[in-house]
């Protein structure tokens, strides 16, 4: 079992939760997988490999829902299986890079790199998904760490 305390104050970790399950949530309804290779022929070969990554992907988010769903995890608590690991930290990333394209946009990707601006500047809104951002971040660093 993989346990840790995330270093964010667990007052933001409680107030950010409901942003990432809503995010999770709209995330799992608009991510489609797209072949890689537009210039393939081969239908079945295409449907069969965006079967596959769907079927993964869903295995992925049904990890990270157990996290996201788990109580303790609001107040700044992560558990989860080791042979679960692989599965959230691909669905973190996920759901990482649809917060970043779908709330983040009014932050620049060398201010979300460098952390090098001044957050009551941002919209409201966004300074809340930046937090988000940072704990599923957080989250990611302290399951590497972990797997080391």
């Amino acid at each position: 079992m993989i346990e840790f305390r995330l270093q964010i104050d667990s007052r933001i970790t409680r107030a950010v939760v409901p942003l990432i399950i809503k995010s999770f949530s709209e995330c799992g309804k608009t991510a489609e997988p797209v072949f890689p290779y537009p210039e393939e022929s081969d239908q079945e070969l295409m449907d069969t490999w965006a079967k596959s990554l769907r079927e993964d992907l869903a295995q992925d988010r049904q990890r990270l829902a157990r996290l996201l769903n788990d109580a303790k995890f609001a107040h700044g608590y992560v558990e989860i299986p080791d042979e679960d690991m692989e599965l959230v930290l691909r669905a973190l990333t996920e759901i990482r890079l649809f917060i970043r394209k779908a709330n983040l946009e009014a932050f620049s990707d060398e201010e979300l790199e460098t952390g090098e601006f001044v957050l009551p500047h941002k919209p409201q809104l966004a300074q809340s998904y930046y937090l988000a951002y940072l704990v599923l971040a957080e989250v990611q660093e302290g399951l590497i760490a972990q797997a080391a």
